[in-house]
């Protein structure tokens, strides 16, 4: 099972990372995704995040008094939410108290960064991960042995940044907004089908205007012959796309090959319900 784990900020980014490392540990079976370090160099940002978004079944949101606010955590948090049950959208509290969550992450149930709270948050992951759930005394023992390890390194962050007033490591406003709107569009991608899809639309698209030059570029003169002397080449009832003819491609061999990348795209556009009008009508 793969789950998500969001960052915003030095701190939340370093205490994100300890639980990266330790909830293998503990839940063999889970896959962590922590972007930082878990996305190739040189793939875009948005692209990963959208397609870990999407195939994570859980989210850990690593929350301090500088993130509280963070517009990036709130998308993170919205998107995985849009695909899994509330209780698997964990906001981690970091210096923080219940009390102090505001904002779209109260209809979640936040976890303080104490033994009994954490201990909650595993289980809760453990019975989401169906096809490999530990029985509860095997991950008691688990958990009592690797929490320790945990804590202290977790404490030990908050120790050292107690006294450090600026965060540097937090996203500024204007690379927020254009790594949103990056995501955004990723996103709307893949609930089209993915960023596989998308290029198999592109291919398609590039089939259809490489026929389209063709026709009415390259072999222009041809294409007026026949224009001109459609009724050999048009059924009287049909038309340029619907020709009713039964071999659309007699003496005008690039037609078929404009006729059936046109119907492939149209086709492709309909399956996906693609947000293209495609009919003057």
């Amino acid at each position: 099972m793969k789950v998500f784990i969001s960052w915003s900020g030095d701190i939340s980014k370093r205490v994100a990372e300890c639980i990266r490392e330790w909830l293998p540990t503990v839940l063999q079976t889970i896959k962590p995704y922590f972007t930082p370090s878990d996305i190739e160099k040189g793939t875009r940002w948005s692209s990963d995040i959208a397609a870990e978004l999407d195939s994570s079944m859980a989210g850990i949101f690593c929350v301090t008094p500088e993130n509280i606010n963070s517009q990036w955590l709130m998308f993170e948090a919205g998107a995985i939410s849009k695909k899994v049950e509330n209780s698997l959208v964990c906001p981690i509290l970091i210096g923080l108290e219940t009390s102090d969550i505001h904002g779209p992450l109260t209809q979640f149930q936040a976890t303080l960064f104490e033994k009994s709270d954490f201990k909650r948050l595993i289980s809760d992951l453990n019975k989401a991960n169906n096809s490999n759930t530990l029985e509860e005394g095997v991950l008691h023992k688990v958990f009592e042995q690797f929490w320790p390890e945990l804590e202290e390194k977790v404490r030990d962050i908050i120790k050292k940044s107690s006294d450090r007033a600026d965060i540097a490591d937090l996203r500024s406003d204007r690379n927020l907004l254009e790594e949103i709107l990056d995501l955004s569009r990723a996103l709307a991608i893949q609930k089209s089908g993915g960023f596989k899809a998308h290029k198999e639309l592109n291919r398609l698209i590039s089939e259809f205007l490489t026929a389209f030059d063709a026709i009415f570029n390259v072999d222009w003169t041809h294409t007026q012959l026949c224009l001109e002397d459609s009724k050999h080449f048009i059924n009287q009832n049909g038309t340029f796309i619907h020709p009713g003819v039964n071999d659309e491609g007699n003496n005008w061999g690039n037609r078929p090959y404009l006729l059936n990348s046109y119907r492939e795209l149209i086709a492709y556009i309909e399956k996906h319900n693609i947000d293209i009008q495609t009919s003057f009508l």
